[in-house]
C-alpha cells in the first residue's frame, strides 16, 4: 500500500509490501480528484462518479462544457456558446457580422455583430431601437452598456437594454454600432 507521498501523490517506499494492485488503485483515486475527466455528458459524468469531491474538473462533450465540482454541486465553469439571431426592426440591417446573443455560463448575456440602417447613406439615430435579444435567452438586467459605433463626430455610444429584451441605440447619429463584447448580466 503506497504510504510516501510526493507532491501529494501516493506512492510505494522501498519499505513497503508490494502490491501492485493497490498501489496502481491508490494512485488512480489520487489522480481522479485532481485530473480533468472526460464524458460524454452530464449523465455518463454522474454515473462514473458517484461521490464527487469539491475541486473535481470534468469535460462534457455534450454540451461542450468544463464543470468543476462546488461542496455542493457541479457548476459550469465554461461552455461553447449557442448563438441566436437577434432580432433587427425593419429600419435596421446586418454590418459585417450578424447581430446574435448567446446565454454564456447561466449568468450572462452576451452579444455580437454590428448593426446599420436599412436605407444606404442614413445613420442611426440616436435613441432607436435596433433589436430585439430573443426570449429563449432569459430577462436580461436593464441598463446601459458601452458599445463601439463609427466616428462622425465627437461622440460616445452606448446600448440601453430593456427588460423587455429591447435593444436601443443611445448617442449621436452613426453609420453603424458594433455589439462585439457586450456582457448582460441577467435580472
Amino acid at each position: 500500500m503506497p504510504t510516501t507521498p510526493i507532491g501529494a501523490a501516493p506512492y510505494p517506499a522501498g519499505t513497503d509490501a508490494d502490491d501492485v494492485p493497490a498501489d496502481l488503485e491508490a494512485l488512480a483515486v489520487w489522480a481522479s480528484t485532481r485530473t480533468n475527466m472526460r464524458f460524454a455528458d452530464a449523465a455518463a459524468r454522474d454515473a462514473a462518479i458517484t461521490s464527487p469531491v469539491a475541486g473535481m474538473i470534468a469535460w462534457l462533450d455534450t454540451p461542450g462544457s468544463v464543470t468543476v465540482r462546488t461542496a455542493a454541486a457541479w457548476k459550469t465553469l465554461w461552455s461553447a456558446l449557442a448563438w441566436t439571431d437577434i432580432t433587427l426592426p425593419a429600419s435596421c440591417t446586418t454590418y459585417g457580422t450578424t447581430p446574435q446573443a448567446a446565454l454564456d455560463g447561466g449568468n450572462f448575456i452576451v452579444l455580437k455583430g454590428g448593426i446599420q440602417r436599412s436605407t444606404p447613406a442614413t445613420n442611426i439615430i440616436g435613441n432607436a431601437l435596433v433589436g430585439t435579444i430573443p426570449s429563449s435567452l432569459g430577462v436580461p438586467l436593464s441598463g446601459d452598456f458601452p458599445i463601439a459605433s463609427q466616428w462622425l463626430a465627437v461622440t460616445t455610444g452606448r446600448l440601453y437594454v430593456a427588460t423587455s429584451r429591447d435593444l436601443t441605440y443611445v448617442g449621436a447619429d452613426t453609420g453603424f454600432i458594433s455589439l462585439n463584447g457586450v456582457r448582460i448580466p441577467l435580472a
